[in-house]
């Protein structure tokens, strides 16, 4: 099968195209024939190797993170697929693999696809969907009139969470540029904050729950808008101490070397939140079939829009990736196999 590789960490010229042996499905794996593949941030910070202590890498490697296809084989002990199923995943984190003409992935972390969506628009949702899910439904657990900043909510993740947190009744505020005022506010969204003429801290608004998609020197400004007894989640700062341990089996020294790294890395934003009366944390998405499941309900109820940037031949990857880099994606952008 076609395949891309990383052969190492760093830029595009580490990613290839080239031929890999065909999976075989282990016996709580299926095989799915991949139709779309979804790009993201993630993927990027990956082929960089932003997690390379946490995650030691062997070269070559079949990176990607998301992707809708067809189960073509299904191992002796899966039991809720068969051959032929229309399915939508988000990879293990620590194996990846959907950058590739076919995909063996445990059969727990796949759920059929939305019957009211394509392969390409399927493909879109896995990882800003799940995000978006865990944040807004477990993390923030946002209630009816919870007012609600989004920080970045022109993004993937931020447009699933517009639309889960208005259905949730909050009272949702989000960061973004003016251009993405309409469609924002049309997925929901009561206020948009134009991020190049205001800045989050002045006024008087203060936020019942904080998601910060956007990091950086932003979000340092954060601190002083959540009231006491809030709550502030980021996916985009240092990871907080616990957030990532359950992503990848590593040996109890990294283990304990990577925890007091995060622990004094996040030093600063703990502080602010003790000090603020607020709980603070780093939210690390889990790959989950039964969340998908909840996404794929509430797409096919009509409940949850799903917005496709920009669509590329499988072939083109590295033009797709650089569309992503640019940050200025408004949707997914997705790789689509013949």
């Amino acid at each position: 099968m076609r395949a891309y590789e990383l052969t190492g960490f760093g830029g595009p010229e580490v990613l290839r195209l080239g031929a890999r042996r065909e999976p075989v499905p282990g016996p709580r794996e299926v095989v799915v024939d991949t139709r779309a593949i979804g790009l993201n941030p993630i993927d990027i910070l990956q082929r960089s190797g932003t997690f390379r202590f946490a995650n030691p890498t062997r070269f070559p490697v079949v990176p990607g993170n998301e992707f809708s296809g067809v189960v073509s084989a299904v191992g002796a002990e899966a039991t809720s697929l068969s051959v032929g199923d229309a399915v939508f995943a988000r990879t293990d984190k620590a194996r990846l693999g959907a950058l590739a003409e076919r995909v063996a992935i445990e059969e727990r972390l796949v759920a059929p696809m939305p019957r009211s969506l394509d392969f390409v628009t399927a493909a879109a949702v896995p990882l800003a969907g799940t995000t978006a899910l865990q944040a807004i439904r477990d993390a923030l657990d946002v209630r009816p009139k919870d007012r609600l900043l989004i920080t970045g909510g022109s993004s993937m993740v931020g447009m699933f969470a517009i639309q889960l947190a208005a259905r949730a009744g909050g009272h949702v505020v989000t960061t973004a540029s003016s251009s993405s005022e309409s469609l924002l506010r049309g997925l929901g969204a009561d206020e948009v904050i134009d991020y190049r003429t205001q800045t989050i801290d002045t006024g008087s608004r203060v936020f019942d729950k904080v998601f910060d998609l956007v990091g950086g020197a932003p979000a340092a400004a954060l601190s002083s808008v959540v009231a006491p007894g809030g709550r502030l989640v980021t996916v985009s700062a240092t990871p907080t101490p616990g957030s990532v341990r359950h992503d990848y089996t590593m040996a109890a020294w990294r283990a304990v070397l990577l925890e007091t790294a995060l622990r004094l890395a996040t030093l600063g934003p703990r502080r602010h939140a003790r000090r603020g009366g607020y709980t603070y944390g780093f939210l690390s998405m889990r790959p989950s079939g039964d969340d998908l499941r909840e996404l794929g309900s509430l797409i096919d109820d009509g409940a949850l829009r799903v917005k496709i940037d920009s669509t590329y031949d499988f072939a083109r990857a590295d033009e797709a990736l650089a569309r992503v880099e640019t940050r200025r994606a408004k949707g997914k952008v997705v790789l689509v196999l013949p």
